[in-house]
């Protein structure tokens, strides 16, 4: 049943592995539109991932019921502060950034109260990722549930306090990055 509309402001590898697991679980959304600045990017996404809608602008992801700002931390508070008056009462946004706090991302977004901060890592591409996730403290138990469960399709996703989310995404995404060729 297709019941959310999925918004993704960037389309670059984070966004290609979350694709690629909604791929993997044959899960179905209403809409899932995806703006990146690079229409390369973009062409390249619908190309192997048809079912997405290419958006003009960060306004049009900004407008679904989960929006994944997928973003380098440098420019994602002045993307936020474009798109701000976009999102929908009700939406949630997750954002897959280290570094930036829920409470700067609400700073930006004083309508939104649903904030999520997710680390995916590569392994979710195959649904086996290990994926910390917290929960901004407005977020009612029932919408965490219903994130877990979503966010659970992409492999093992647990909740951690935010100030604990860095070291998982050290330990879990970006030390393997480093190290493989070691281990290998």
């Amino acid at each position: 049943m297709k019941t959310k509309s999925l918004g993704f402001i960037g389309g670059g590898r984070i966004t290609r592995i979350i694709l690629q697991a909604i791929a993997n679980n044959k899960t179905e959304y209403k809409a899932i539109v995806v703006y990146d600045l690079d229409s390369n990017v973009l062409h390249a996404l619908k190309n192997q991932f048809p079912g997405i809608r290419e958006a003009g602008s960060a306004s049009e992801p900004a407008q679904q019921d989960m929006v994944f700002v997928a973003l380098h931390p440098p420019v994602i508070m002045e993307t936020l502060d474009l798109v701000k008056d976009q999102f929908k009462v009700g939406s949630i946004v997750i954002s897959l950034a280290p570094k930036i706090s829920i409470a700067k991302i609400a700073s930006k977004l004083p309508n939104s109260k649903n904030i999520v901060r997710l680390i995916p890592n590569a392994t979710s591409i195959i649904n086996e990722g290990y994926n910390p996730v917290c929960f901004s403290k407005e977020m009612s138990d029932w919408k965490k549930q219903t994130m877990l469960t979503i966010f659970r399709r992409m492999g093992h996703t647990f909740e951690v306090p935010e100030q604990k989310l860095e070291s998982y995404a050290i330990m879990s995404a970006m030390l393997p990055t480093y190290f493989w060729f070691q281990w290998k």
